[in-house]
């Protein structure tokens, strides 16, 4: 009797079939090694994941696997490839290849871009977070990825600062005019991109929205 193939044992061969450099890693769940699943890692970091579905026996399942992240996915950028697994490892790799590959190396090029750009908001965010508290004695922050929030509490009412990626918005809360525009005219000379309009200070405001 023929000994049943299994995506751990196709994992290689199909690397080894790929255009470039494709390590292969078995799959794990605690200690015990998983048979029906494989992974295979490229140079640059793309990743591909191997399977074979308890509810479709005999198939080779392989879609592309990118990082954590809130990018906007569209239709067909996660798409899988499904395949008998008595075909050669040749013939998967060739169909992997024409398929597959392609749309995942410029998406997970896009998700890696978008990735390094959120990476970088959420660093400006906290810097700002942290130098407008440093500037305002008393004041309370916490940072939340691409939102920062920056609360004082005044002898007269309270100031928020609410930093939600780029814009930058102050809620005031029963606080007499003449505070309200110090503290808005405060904060503005510590945001290089904020310009504050002539004739702003002296009105009457709740919110004012950069």
């Amino acid at each position: 009797m023929d000994q049943r193939i299994t995506v751990a044992a196709l994992a290689r061969p199909i690397a080894l079939a790929l255009e470039g450099v494709w390590q292969p890693q078995k799959g794990y769940f605690d200690n015990d090694r998983l048979d029906h699943v494989a992974t295979l890692t490229h140079e640059d970091g793309r990743r591909l994941h191997l399977s074979e579905r308890w509810d479709e026996p005999g198939f080779l399942v392989i879609r592309g696997v990118f990082p954590a992240t809130d990018y906007p996915f569209r239709r067909g950028d996660r798409d899988s490839l499904r395949v008998p697994m008595t075909e050669s490892p040749d013939v998967i790799a060739a169909l992997v290849s024409e398929r597959l590959i392609p749309r995942h190396r410029e998406v997970w090029g896009e998700v890696f871009d978008h990735n390094q750009r959120l990476a970088q908001l959420c660093r400006e965010v906290e810097a700002l977070a942290s130098g407008l508290s440093e500037r305002l004695p008393g004041a309370r922050t916490r940072v939340d990825g691409t939102t920062a929030f920056v609360h004082l509490e005044l002898e007269s009412g309270e100031f928020r600062i609410v930093i939600d990626g780029p814009e930058v918005n102050l809620f005031l809360t029963d606080v007499p005019d003449v505070i309200a525009n110090a503290m808005v005219f405060a904060v503005s000379r510590f945001l290089p991109h904020v310009e504050t309009l002539e004739g702003e200070s002296g009105n009457s405001f709740d919110e004012i929205n950069f």
